[in-house]
């Protein structure tokens, strides 16, 4: 529809006149084109590596990452030490996870299989077990001696003991708190065993497992020289 302003020009001249508001719509749709373009130029050069930088004149430069024009201002004393902070921690990670390694792959060369590894376990248990039986033989014994010397005391009613045997008393009480600390020890250390092949076993479960291979293998750290 014509306007008034239209109307009032010569004919010739209202095929050559524009609405200014269609200008205006033309002009909206162009920035936005322009913007969109943009964004996506943007997109595909992050993805692929590209940046803008400066060089050490202070020109610009549109290059990757690993450009060495581009220039870095160098670190403040504060920002080394942080640095120096972080790679070493970083280091320690990578040599404790290295240390690891190696553990594990000892373990599991000395143990491929279950029947393996229980075998080991019964051998260290069964020693004990052996030992543990000549110890509590051994305190049989010295509950055997000291009955004897207590009835051999009883003809003593008033304590007047001969000194040989209460020497031989002594000793015999002597003994027997030796011997009941030694089974006590012996005991100790079989549980011990018994924790540390229970602990090695779960660890050996999740080293068979096939599902071994996903683990995150590491990684050395770049240290910046």
């Amino acid at each position: 529809m014509e306007t008034f302003a239209q109307r009032r020009l010569p004919f010739g001249a209202r095929s050559r006149w524009r609405d200014p508001r269609r200008s205006m719509r033309a002009i909206t749709v162009a920035a936005a084109l322009c913007a969109l373009v943009g964004v996506a130029g943007a997109a595909d050069s992050s993805r692929s590596g590209i940046r803008t930088c400066k060089d050490a004149q202070g020109h610009p430069l549109i290059t990757d990452a690993s450009d060495p024009r581009c220039y870095k201002a160098p670190l403040t004393p504060e920002e080394i030490a942080k640095q120096e902070e972080e790679d070493r921690v970083a280091m320690d990670k990578y040599r404790e996870c290295m240390v690891q390694q190696r553990s594990d792959q000892s373990l599991l060369n000395r143990y491929p299989t279950k029947a393996r590894h229980d075998a080991a376990r019964h051998a260290a248990l069964a020693e004990i077990e052996a030992t543990l039986k000549v110890s509590n033989a051994r305190l049989e014994q010295l509950f055997a001696e000291r009955q004897r010397l207590r009835d051999e005391a009883e003809f003593y009613p008033k304590g007047n003991l001969p000194p040989k045997l209460r020497r031989d008393i002594d000793s015999n009480s002597a003994l027997i708190s030796a011997q009941t600390e030694a089974i006590a020890a012996q005991k100790d250390n079989a549980a011990q065993k018994t924790a540390f092949y229970d602990g090695e076993l779960a660890k050996l479960k999740t080293l068979w497992s096939p599902q071994r291979g996903e683990g995150r293998a590491c990684v050395q750290p770049r240290i910046a020289k």
